[in-house]
This record gives C-alpha cells, sequence and structure tokens, in this order.
C-alpha cells in the first residue's frame, strides 16, 4: 500500500492542548494519535473519567459513572493529506456517527504539529513523543467484527468495535442518559462496549497504559495473534519466518 501521509506525521502524537474562539480551552483531557503510513488511531480520556478499584466491567459502575464514562472519544481509519489538509476517515468512532467530515490544515514544525479544523472553528497543539519510529504497521480483525491495530515502534492503539452498531443519537452521553432513564441498563453497557486500548510493547508483552475500558489498565493483552488479525499495511518487510 502506497502512503497517504508525508513521513514526519507518523508515529506517536499526544495533544497538548484544545482552544476555540468561543473561549473553550483544555489541557486536561489525555488524547494520544498513533499514526502509521496510511491508517491511524486516536483515544481521548478525560481527566475526571471514574476508575474503580478492583472493577471487572462496566456492570461494577454506578448509572452516573457509565454516564461520565460516554464522554470518552476513540475513533480510526485511514489519513490522507493533500497538500497542508489531513481528512481522518473514521471506519471506527466511539461516538455516534457523525455526517460531518473530519478534516482540518496542519502545519508541522520541530515536532510540533498545530492543526487548525476546517469544518468546525477549533485549534489542537500536538507534540511528537515518538518520531520516526518503525516498524510502522496496521492490522484488521480477520474474523466478521471489525477492529483495527496500529503499530508505530514500541507503541499500539488498539480499537474492538461493538457487537451492536451503535444508533444515531446526539452524543454517546445523550444516549447512554436515555437507556439509563428508561431502565435499559443492558442497551447503555452495550453502548459503551467499544475496546480502545493503548499502550507499549516490550518483547512479547502489550501493556495497556490508557483504555477505554479503565479496568484494563495495566494489563497485558499479550503478542499480535497472527490467526486474529490480518496485517493490512507495513512500511519495512516482515522478519523471515524461521
Amino acid at each position: 500500500m502506497s502512503a497517504h501521509v508525508p513521513p514526519e506525521l507518523t508515529g506517536l502524537w499526544r495533544r497538548e492542548v484544545i482552544t476555540t474562539p468561543a473561549g473553550y480551552r483544555d489541557e486536561t483531557t489525555a488524547v494520544l494519535w498513533l499514526q502509521t503510513r496510511s491508517w491511524y488511531a486516536d483515544i481521548r480520556i478525560k481527566a475526571d473519567r471514574p476508575k474503580r478499584e478492583g472493577a471487572a466491567g462496566f456492570a461494577d459502575y454506578t448509572d452516573a459513572e457509565l454516564i461520565q464514562m460516554a464522554a470518552v472519544q476513540g475513533f480510526a481509519g485511514e489519513l490522507t493529506a493533500t497538500g497542508n489538509v489531513c481528512l481522518w476517515r473514521r471506519d471506527l468512532d466511539y461516538q455516534p456517527p457523525n455526517d460531518t467530515a473530519d478534516q482540518a490544515t496542519f502545519a508541522v514544525k520541530d515536532g510540533v504539529m498545530i492543526e487548525d479544523g476546517i469544518h468546525s472553528e477549533y485549534q489542537e497543539i500536538w507534540r511528537q513523543e515518538a518520531p520516526g519510529a518503525t516498524p510502522l504497521s496496521a492490522y484488521s480483525l480477520a474474523s466478521e467484527a471489525k477492529g483495527l491495530l496500529v503499530i508505530a515502534g514500541d507503541y499500539f492503539l488498539e480499537i474492538r468495535d461493538r457487537a451492536t452498531p451503535l444508533a444515531p443519537a446526539e452524543s454517546l452521553t445523550a444516549y447512554v442518559t436515555e437507556a439509563l432513564a428508561t431502565g435499559k441498563r443492558n442497551a447503555a453497557i452495550a453502548a459503551l462496549s467499544m475496546r480502545i486500548c493503548h499502550g507499549k510493547i516490550s518483547g512479547s508483552a502489550r501493556t495497556v497504559t490508557l483504555s477505554s475500558y479503565p479496568w484494563l489498565e495495566g494489563a497485558d493483552l499479550g503478542p499480535v495473534d497472527p490467526a486474529e488479525w490480518t496485517l493490512i499495511d507495513r512500511d519495512v518487510a516482515a522478519p523471515a519466518t524461521p
């Protein structure tokens, strides 16, 4: 597959701040974007996202905490760059479907990227944490389930879609709030059940450092299973099989 993005955009990026002309400013949300030559994945977790000690799933959280957790954002797909304009195609999205294109102008200098929205007014400032990372690779789930795994050097970001597609809604927070208000707690949990995990690779271990499933943070996902994942892009030849 040919590259869709310039080399300076690949690797791991951490957002430092987002601002809008209306005065909104956020420096506390943990936002990570992992980019290969074509494929990307992104996770955004607010600082006040609840995390219960000893929890093993959404069932261990209160209704109010589930509503807070619905503010998580994460998406993945292909990125194309034309001139100084990026278009992030969202094949997977934690939030409900949105017809507005995720498109912005960008400028990169000394490992800092300034992103200015085209279809909505915002500016994000990103800092590159893993420049020149290699290998750059991307995998899709081999089963009928939708999922994407991207790897840049020692970092990974994996997204597995929820079992049932999310119905249109103003936001996931609105959807979960309404489901809980009408006694549909299982539906609320199903809507939250897109698993997004970011972390570090060391040998065969993949340790989760940030996740839409907070109980997985600190866990080891183990090596990538070639029977589960299909390689769809790689910047260097895969090592020969002994």
